[in-house]
């Protein structure tokens, strides 16, 4: 397999370029901090004084006790690899440190972001480890506690033949209504059966295999994930830890009670660092509710959202399927789950974080996060945008440049932004587009211009018929442009075919599926990308593969 990178995009993410930037650049200020520094006091691995910061705060805190037994018990789910297991020893040194990455159990693997995910937090963790003569341990984090069926349940496929699939690409549930944590979401093995026997059409068969032996019965959308996550990543290193276990929810109930205590401080908090991150043009990534508890209660498997109200003289806390019903009594025998601000914070109870590797949306939820951690914490984790890729054929890129276009450009369009780039282009070589270039004010007015001008002073009349005119010649072009476009449409398919390979100009790590990126590259190519990528890249990387 050949495989080569063709090129590197800058990012176009608003909370990058606020993590990285620099006062030198002209960045600006919040407040009386420079702008990155007020919005990401953690800071992030491109200078050494933040690292440095950093880990003499956590070398200030004291030691945790069983972390080591912890992690042992989180990855007992398969063997461990050799870096694995060397790593699982070093989180019992006092002086061991941590990465943090993560992402909710998708099916099958999900968009295969959360492996370019767990490959910068592998990097950052084996280089930071050498340059501070300590160790750094990978840790992917995966979401078992995410009640969100529908993200996680299906399989996206941007493969050319990918209408040859028959059958849905997800998985049938009798409970789908049911808030229904993952790692409580039992996989029904025909229904598996049946997804892998439709996959077999495009997919081969070792990796439809490789798939298959990741859900084993009885197996979860969490276990699977785990054990497909396992598979792909144990030779970077990296320990796992899953979001719904018993001792992780465990470890995590001192925070998620001060969640619950402390509700309002938690959202005044949370509110300065949404304004804040608005302020320096990073959107608001979660919205903020009144009186939401950045806690869960979870029932019988369920996850519940806990609201708290004040009423007269008392304040209740209930869930909105039983609003009248105040929990707090019951409160020490409600088991509780963490929500997408709280879980950082349970993190970091749980290890010395040094650093969390996170996406774009990610980013953005940090950034309103940063005053709430200072809070709770007295410091911040630094923080890493991960890596993103797109992969393509060299068939594609011939496509394109036949076209006139270069790939690199074409990964920013979308479907309709690639038609009327292609209708503009035959259009232009189309023999009427010659012989019809001149508007009608140029060819028909001429002489009436002169007419009117000689019997009437008000040009008014004329104006608006020269405007009528040239607006009716404009609907008249672009139907011509859309018949021209049609008479070589199909002959275009192609590239259409590429265009959503490369996830339709909306980011292709963000919508194809692990399998599918296997099955294009291969296992030998799958072994080049690890070497040919630069984990630690805030670019867009540009692959090609396969031809000469």
């Amino acid at each position: 397999m050949q495989l080569s990178l063709h090129a590197r995009l800058p990012a176009e993410d608003a909370a990058q370029r606020v993590l990285f930037a620099s006062p030198d650049q002209g960045a600006g200020t919040l407040g009386n901090a420079p702008l990155s520094a007020a919005i990401y006091p953690g800071g992030h691995f491109r200078s050494e004084a933040p690292v440095a910061r950093r880990l003499a705060h956590l070398d200030s805190l004291p030691s945790r006790k069983g972390l080591q037994e912890f992690l042992r018990h989180e990855n007992a789910f398969a063997p461990l690899a050799p870096e694995q297991r060397a790593n699982l020893d070093a989180a019992g040194n006092r002086h061991a440190v941590f990465m943090l990455t993560g992402q909710q159990p998708g099916l099958l693997g999900g968009p295969v972001l959360w492996y370019y995910k767990a490959l910068t937090c592998a990097a950052i963790a084996r280089e930071w480890s050498v340059r501070l003569g300590r160790p750094v341990i990978p840790i992917f984090w995966v979401a078992g506690d995410d009640a969100d069926l529908d993200e996680c349940n299906h399989v996206e496929l941007l493969d050319r033949r990918a209408a040859d699939v028959r059958g849905p690409l997800r998985l049938s549930f009798p409970d789908e209504v049911r808030p229904l944590a993952m790692g409580e979401r039992r996989v029904d093995p025909d229904g598996m059966r049946d997804l892998l026997k439709g996959l077999e059409a495009i997919w081969n068969p070792e990796i439809v295999e490789q798939f298959r032996r990741a859900y084993p019965v009885p197996s979860t959308m969490s276990s699977g994930f785990l054990r497909l996550a396992q598979a792909q990543l144990g030779r970077e290193g990296i320990l796992f830890v899953d979001g719904y276990s018993r001792n992780l929810r465990a470890l995590a109930r001192p925070v998620l009670e001060s969640a619950i205590s402390d509700w309002e401080s938690w959202q005044d908090a949370l509110r300065k660092g949404t304004a804040s991150a608005f302020a320096a043009g990073i959107p608001a990534q979660v919205e903020l509710r009144e009186g939401v508890v950045h806690a869960f209660a979870l029932r019988n498997g369920e996850r519940h959202r806990l609201f708290a109200e004040k009423k007269s003289s008392r304040e209740i806390l209930y869930t909105p399927d039983r609003p009248n019903h105040d929990i707090r009594a019951g409160l020490a025998g409600t088991e509780l789950t963490h929500d997408v601000f709280s879980r950082s914070l349970v993190a970091e109870s749980i290890f010395p974080v040094l650093g969390h590797v996170l996406g774009p949306a990610e980013l953005r939820y940090f950034a309103q996060l940063a005053p709430l951690f200072l809070q709770a914490t007295g410091d911040m984790p630094l923080l890493q945008p991960r890596m993103t890729a797109a992969v393509a054929p060299a068939e594609a890129f011939e496509s394109f440049l036949s076209e006139g276009m270069d790939l690199p450009e074409v990964i920013r369009f979308g479907p309709a932004a690639l038609r009327a780039r292609l209708t503009e282009r035959v259009w232009r070589h189309h023999p009427a587009s010659t012989a019809l270039s001149a508007g009608p004010a140029d060819r028909w007015l001429e002489g009436l211009r002169k007419a009117h001008a000689r019997h009437f002073k008000d040009a008014g009349p004329l104006e608006r018929l020269e405007k009528s005119l040239n607006l009716s010649w404009k609907r008249y072009l672009r139907s011509l442009e859309k018949a021209a476009y049609s008479a070589t449409a199909q002959s275009r398919q192609g590239l259409f075919d590429q265009l959503r390979w490369l996830g339709n100009g909306m980011g292709q790590d963000r919508h194809l599926n692990l399998g599918s990126l296997m099955n294009g590259l291969g296992k030998d190519g799958m072994a080049k990308l690890r070497e040919l990528v630069d984990p630690v890249s805030a670019e867009l990387q540009v692959f090609k593969y396969g031809g000469g």
